[in-house]
């Protein structure tokens, strides 16, 4: 919007001739962003403007008048009120360079005001961060405490019982309470909470497995794991059936004893394969446990498929698992 200006308000403006006295010129500036008007007045400038005769007075037409040139060319002096003095075109742009500055200032201030905000955001968002992640902690403290409160009961009642077939049921929920707990302390050391690469997931928790089940089958334990980006409660469900065929391997393809076992980890396209093998004695037997019911549930809340295949010798467990798209 231009900068309005005039000399004489009054004509356009009747009303103001009750002020021409000390607005009879104004300069007025829109300030769009602000939603305010700048006003400059300028004071009545009594103007004396001579003309060559009264335009005013009557023509008396006097057949037998003689005209000379002191009559014809008599000057007349009227004063002219209700302006001011005129607006330059300098003063005019400097109007125009002022609304610049003023636009500037304000574009200046509202980035000023937003940068502000963005950091009390993220200042905000940083202290939550940081109490979740006390809040984690703490959590994952107390649930590693139980669990190793539960695991010391169940050995005192092996320990306890006469009975052979109780104390093989007491390691063996033993032997699970202990596989997730592995599964529980190797998620929450990663520094990732909402995502993790599984690879490195399942290779740090095959780690521990290592160390929990000996040095022995540590070395006999294989990793060929390709990187795969899954969501974090996707991962310990796949860790959580991980470490329950480990555990089947170790106690059922060699009968306890030290064998090969070999973990692979491959994506194709927006599914995932984990493979346990081993080459031992193969399937053997119809038993449906605890740990067996536990993965059919967890398969089948991943919309996965878990296929027991003849490894040629062993065993050879495949389990197919898309991956979440949003990760």
């Amino acid at each position: 919007m231009e900068p309005f200006a005039t000399h004489e308000l009054e004509s356009l403006y009747p009303r103001a001739r009750a002020y021409r006295a000390c607005a009879s010129g104004v300069l007025a500036l829109a300030l769009v962003d602000e939603g305010a008007m700048l006003l400059w007045f300028r004071a009545e400038q009594i103007e004396e403007v001579e003309w060559a005769g009264n335009p005013h007075k009557a023509v008396s037409v006097d057949p037998n008048a003689v005209l000379t040139p002191r009559t014809s060319f008599e000057s007349w002096t009227q004063a002219v009120s209700g302006r001011s003095r005129r607006w330059t075109r300098e003063e005019i742009e400097a109007a125009h360079r002022l609304r610049r500055g003023f636009h500037d200032a304000h574009i200046n201030q509202r980035l000023r005001l937003l940068n502000a905000d963005l950091q009390r955001t993220l200042a905000d968002k940083d202290a939550l961060i940081a109490q979740k992640d006390v809040l984690m902690k703490e959590v994952n403290h107390r649930v590693q405490n139980s669990l190793q409160l539960v695991a010391a009961f169940l050995s005192l009642q092996a320990k306890s019982s006469d009975d052979a077939k109780v104390r093989e049921h007491l390691a063996e929920a033993q032997a699970r309470l202990s596989a997730v707990a592995l599964v529980h302390r190797r998620l929450y050391r990663d520094d990732q909470v909402e995502s993790v690469d599984l690879s490195r997931y399942v290779e740090e928790l095959a780690g521990d497995m290592k160390t929990s089940l000996g040095e022995e089958w540590a070395a006999q334990m294989t990793l060929d794991l390709a990187p795969v980006l899954v969501a974090t409660d996707l991962a310990v469900n796949i860790g959580l059936v991980l470490t329950e065929l480990v555990i089947n391997a170790s106690k059922y393809a060699y009968a306890g004893r030290p064998g090969p076992i070999d973990i692979m980890l491959e994506q194709h396209r927006n599914r995932l394969r984990l493979v346990v093998a081993d080459s031992g004695r193969g399937k053997s037997g119809s038993r449906v446990g605890f740990g067996s019911r536990m993965m059919t549930a967890i398969v089948a809340g991943l919309s996965g498929t878990i296929e027991h295949d003849d490894n040629m010798p062993g065993l050879r467990v495949i389990l197919t698992v898309p991956i979440d798209e949003r990760v």
